[in-house]
């Protein structure tokens, strides 16, 4: 490749030589720049490097933008206020460098007819391409502005060697840093699927006295795998199916869901990740729309095989096993069936039995006739439902063996007398310990559902104030023989507190949402428990900020530190939307 010299310049015999470089020194300078990876870090590394070259006083770099076909500063020394300073190509030196792809050395810059400049004290210069495979990525320039240095051939072929390998420096850090931009813009997107994803799954069982807990675990940021409460249309054609009395009940509660009979499903699409994830969105969403209308577990899947057949035909993705259930809260019994899904863990508290929830029918989507049987199971207080997707069976350790059914049965035994958070955080460890260092396969979706032992009272209320009377009233009368009851008025207090906070900062004041409120009497203690359906609050942050500054505690907190003073426990759940309220006869 020619080097072009401008008019009047002097003689290549009459250049100032720089220092020798040898081949040692470009081995250096190139892992030097390839140290780095940041583009910034590298555009400064490159640019350094070159001046130090050949003692060099200023220097820029300028990149090509193939949108605009402008090159832009994007490194600079010497040069005040020229980051980021844009020339169209063609225009300028550096212009016409990047246009005709060939080199310049310039020993009187000012007097070149394409200097765009305004510094008038630079004397001598050079300006190379930077070429990744023939494609010219930007311009590299270095000058002086004494005259006791001029640069020439020699100086030359020293910057286009190094430029060669700067070239290429920088091409590969600019890639990185698209492709790191695009990691990060689908990592951002990948976490608000997965928050919206989350926030489809509902957790909020409508019957006080039955408790949920849940984990969902997706093998990547993602998944297939979810589980859902599926409230009813109090004005649904199941109502028919409740006494008087219990429509009446309801009635009063200004709820629109029903407070006795809930759905609940699990399900698998098969596969895993983004695809998988959106399909399991509008499946959710059907058998929510399905369920909420529907007393028959049989006709939900029927239904949703249906669905999934006319949507997603065409996708490799073609089924999903799912498990739909029915809860009645009069009688205790849960009415099933299941489309090819893992059949539910039964524990009974009376003899510490297990029992598989078993029944035939194809995957959803699969088969044209699901065939799905339904089945119904009766449960009793202290019994324990257990509902897992095949990620947890086919958990791998890391000599390959499954978890499988046996092993599971063998855990659930064994921890089954624990309290029901505490009881799914030793089975998620276990599973832990098992898997140990071999990776997640798949995702897992646990729910564990507990009847409650016999309350005295049991009530659902809706987010109104003016339920609050009633709600006091009812527990004061059921707690009328308890021994401690010496001062109604310090429990009403408490009570008031709890009710309200659970109404105006738990569900934030949505009547559509509800208050579980049970009560256990015993003659020498009370037991009062307020369930609300909102998201939940750190009750350990919020007293201990009274502790660090009593000035700062919240309204909510000022109210809870009342509670805690008077009560003998006040203890939250993890999630901190369940308070329980124990007072004792001393």
């Amino acid at each position: 490749m020619s080097a072009q010299k401008n008019e009047g310049a002097a003689d290549w015999e009459g250049e100032t030589p720089g220092r020798d470089v040898s081949e040692q020194d470009l081995m250096r300078l190139g892992r030097l720049l390839a140290s780095a990876l940041d583009l910034n870090n590298r555009l400064d590394r490159v640019l350094d490097q070159a001046m130090e070259l050949l003692r060099a006083e200023r220097g820029s770099i300028m990149l090509l933008d193939e949108e605009s076909r402008e090159l832009v500063v994007r490194a600079a020394r010497g040069l005040s206020g020229s980051r980021e300073f844009r020339v169209p190509l063609g225009e300028g030196i550096s212009g016409w460098v990047a246009q005709h792809g060939e080199p310049l050395i310039l020993q009187d810059v000012v007097a070149d007819r394409r200097f765009r400049g305004t510094d008038s004290s630079v004397k001598s210069a050079l300006a190379v391409p930077l070429r990744v495979q023939e494609r010219i990525i930007g311009v590299l320039n270095v000058s002086t502005s004494t005259h006791r240095r001029r640069f020439g051939r020699s100086d030359l072929e020293h910057l286009l060697s190094f430029a060669d390998m700067a070239a290429v420096a920088l091409e590969n850090a600019r890639l990185y840093q698209a492709l790191k931009k695009d990691r990060d813009r689908m990592e951002k997107e990948l976490r608000l699927a997965n928050r919206i994803q989350r926030s489809i799954v509902s957790t909020h069982v409508p019957c006080a006295s039955v408790r949920m807990v849940s984990r969902l675990m997706p093998a990547s940021a993602v998944g297939g795998d979810f589980f859902s409460v599926i409230p009813l249309d109090r004005d649904s054609r199941f109502c028919f199916y409740c006494s008087a009395e219990m429509q009446d009940r309801c009635q009063k509660l200004r709820t629109e869901f029903c407070p006795q009979k809930f759905g609940l499903m699990i399900g698998d699409v098969a596969n895993k990740g983004m695809p998988a994830a959106l399909i399991m969105s509008v499946l959710t969403t059907v058998l929510y729309e399905l369920g909420r209308r529907h007393i028959s577990p049989r006709s939900v899947l029927n239904e949703a095989n249906s669905a999934f057949r006319r949507f997603f035909s065409e996708s490799q993705y073609g089924f999903a096993t799912l498990f739909y259930a029915f809860y009645d809260n009069n009688d205790n019994t849960v009415t099933y069936a299941r489309a090819g899904h893992e059949p539910p863990l039964v524990w009974r508290k009376r003899d510490g039995s297990l029992e598989f929830l078993e029944g035939e029918g194809f995957p959803v989507g699969l088969m044209e006739d699901g065939q799905y049987q339904e089945r119904t199971v009766k449960l009793e207080r202290g019994d324990r439902v257990l509902l897992y997707t095949d990620g947890l069976t086919g958990a791998l350790n890391t000599r390959g063996e499954l978890l499988g059914r046996k092993r599971l049965a063998k855990l659930v035994r064994e921890h089954a007398h624990a309290d029901l958070e505490a009881f799914l955080d030793v089975l998620a460890d276990e599973i832990m310990l098992f898997t140990g260092d071999a990776p997640q396969p798949d995702d897992i979706a646990v729910m564990v559902l507990e009847l409650e032992e016999v309350y005295d009272l049991t009530m659902t209320v809706g987010t109104d104030v003016r339920q609050i009377r009633h709600v006091v009233d009812s527990v004061l009368e059921t707690l009328r023989d308890f021994e401690g009851l010496k001062d109604p008025v310090t429990l009403r207090l408490c009570l008031e507190e709890l009710l309200h906070n659970a109404m105006e900062h738990g569900n934030r004041g949505d009547r559509t949402k509800k208050v579980y409120i049970t009560v256990k009497a015993e003659p020498r203690r009370a037991t009062i428990r307020v369930r609300d359906e909102g998201e939940g609050f750190d009750f350990r942050r919020v007293m201990q900020k009274h502790e660090e500054d009593p000035q700062v505690l919240s309204e909510r907190g000022r109210g809870l530190l009342i509670v805690s003073y008077y009560a003998d426990e006040l203890l939250f759940n993890r999630e901190g939307n369940e308070a329980t309220l124990v007072f004792c006869c001393k």
